[in-house]
Order: C-alpha cells, then structure tokens, then sequence
C-alpha cells in the first residue's frame, strides 16, 4: 500500500503542507497550493484544509497506481486488484460499491438507532421526574393535612419530614437531571453525526465516501451508553390511630391511696397490738370504677 505523505509541501519541500489536493493526493503550502490552482490544468481542483485532513488516507494505490476496486472485509480496507492478489489474497474480499452500499445502511441504522435511544431514555426521564415530584406534593399534602391536628411538638415532626423530603427530593432531581443531561449531551452528538452523514449524500468518489461514512461510525460508537437509573419514588404511609400513637408518647397515669400509721404508738397493756393492713384506692382506667384493695395495682 501508498507510504504516508510527508508533512511538509510535496512541491517546494520546504514549508509547511497544510493543504491537500484531493484530485493530486499531495500536500501544498499556502504559496503552492495558490500556484497550483493558477494553472490551467489544475485550477479546478478541490483542497482540504485545517485540523481534520488526514494525508495518510489515500484515495487510491500509490504503490500500484491503481483505482481501488475491492474492500477487505477481514482488514476494512479498500485494495487494488494487485494488492487483492498480492496481500489479501485469502481475504474475505467485496466488491467496493457492494460493501459500501452495506456500511452505508449500517451506519444509517448506528445513528437512528441510537437517536432513537437517546429520545427514548430522555423521555423516560422526564416522566420519572414529573411522577417523583407529584408523588412529593402528595406527600406534603398529607404530612400537612395530618399535622393540623397536633400541637408544637407533631408539627415541628411535620417540618421535619417535609425539610427532609425536599432535600432528598432535591438530590433525586439533581441525579436525573444530570443523567438527562449526559443524555441530551449524547443527543447531539448523535445528531451531529447524522448531519454529517446527510452531507455524505453528494460525495461521488467511493472511496472518499467510504472514508467519512467509516468516521462518522467511528463517531457514533463512541458515543457512550449511559444507564438509566432507578426511578425515585416517596410514598408516606398515614397512621390510622394517631390519637392512640400519640397517648404513647406519655406516661402511663394510675392513681392510689396509702394510709399512713403513727410513727411510734404506745402498746396498751394486755391488748394485742394488731397493725392495720394497708389499703390501696384506685380507678380502672377501661370501666372507671374505683376499687379498694390490700394488694397493689399492677403497674
């Protein structure tokens, strides 16, 4: 195959060759390539400037000075039909209009497909997120409404949740926002990419045509997948008996009696000192009756 093109002007061998003649497969300097294009012969000729030309990338056979007619399917490259014989000789080998009608519908599909999801997971996060923050009013909603019925402490309980729901509603959004924005980031890539191969559809030359469809492959390869995460959710689930949650929170009430005795009575002669039992009073907390009893209440 052709040697790489040097990087300095194939004509004066002096300056710099930042541009490349697309019929003469040669690098030109400025003073050159205007020479060049002043020439009756040559003035039609189309260059390739800036960044992007790549001078190694050869439009046919330098070594054999023949129009590439194959495409080697085990190396991607385009061949003469000396170098089919010489070098690939048991490649898998193509006809070059054949094999580029076939990367040309592969990289149609690269790109729609994955236009397409982009937009699919782009969508999914906006409806992830517009579900996680109707769920989150809902939430606050109900913390609210259950909150009017308590005092300082329950809502002080109810901010509480509500401060701690917003600020993890605030990590979750921020999460899917930033996915989705890697997303649309990937969007535009890919749209760009498809652009440029629109632009591809006045390219006449197959082998130039080949060259930018295999780039802009390469380009949408390396656009990267980006996972979908979880979608958030907050659920709050309401207490049926909150009047009985919060009796809880206090300390069980019981009431009684003890009867208090002399510190040091006098004993009477030949009487039999008894001493009284003690006496407990209290109220059952279901029935309300009060009860006096010997033994104390089970506490």
């Amino acid at each position: 195959m052709a040697q790489a093109a040097s990087k300095t002007c194939e004509i004066c061998v002096s300056s710099p060759g930042h541009n490349y003649c697309e019929q003469c497969d040669q690098l030109f300097c400025d003073g050159c390539k205007i020479s060049h294009l002043r020439t009756k012969m040559t003035k039609n000729h189309t260059f390739l400037s800036g960044p992007n030309i790549n001078p190694e990338v050869k439009l046919y056979c330098k070594e054999h000075n023949e129009n590439f007619i194959y495409y080697c399917m085990e190396c991607s490259l385009p061949v003469c039909k000396i170098c089919a014989i010489k070098n690939h000789k048991k490649h898998d080998l193509s006809e070059i209009k054949e094999s580029l009608e076939s990367i040309k519908a592969e990289v149609k599909i690269d790109v729609e497909t994955k236009i397409k999801k982009l937009q699919s997971n782009i969508a999914e996060i906006d409806q992830g997120t517009h579900t996680h923050q109707a769920d989150v009013q809902k939430v606050i909603q109900a913390i609210r409404e259950e909150g009017r019925h308590l005092k300082e402490m329950i809502d002080k309980k109810v901010e509480g949740l509500i401060i701690t729901l917003k600020e993890k509603d605030t990590r979750n959004v921020k999460t899917l926002q930033s996915v989705g924005n890697e997303l649309k980031t990937a969007l535009d890539k890919a749209k760009e990419q498809q652009k440029f191969y629109q632009d591809t559809q006045g390219i006449k030359d197959t082998t130039k045509l080949l060259q930018k469809l295999k780039q802009i492959k390469s380009q949408i390869d390396q656009i990267e997948e980006i996972q979908i995460p979880s979608m958030p959710s907050a659920k709050y689930a309401k207490k049926t008996e909150a009047e009985g949650e919060i009796g809880k929170l206090f300390g069980e009430l019981t009431f009684g009696e003890t009867v208090k005795k002399e510190e040091y009575p006098k004993p009477q002669k030949n009487v039999r000192v008894t001493t009284p039992a003690k006496q407990y009073r209290y109220r059952c907390l279901e029935c309300r009756t009060e009860i006096i009893s010997e033994k104390p209440p089970n506490l």
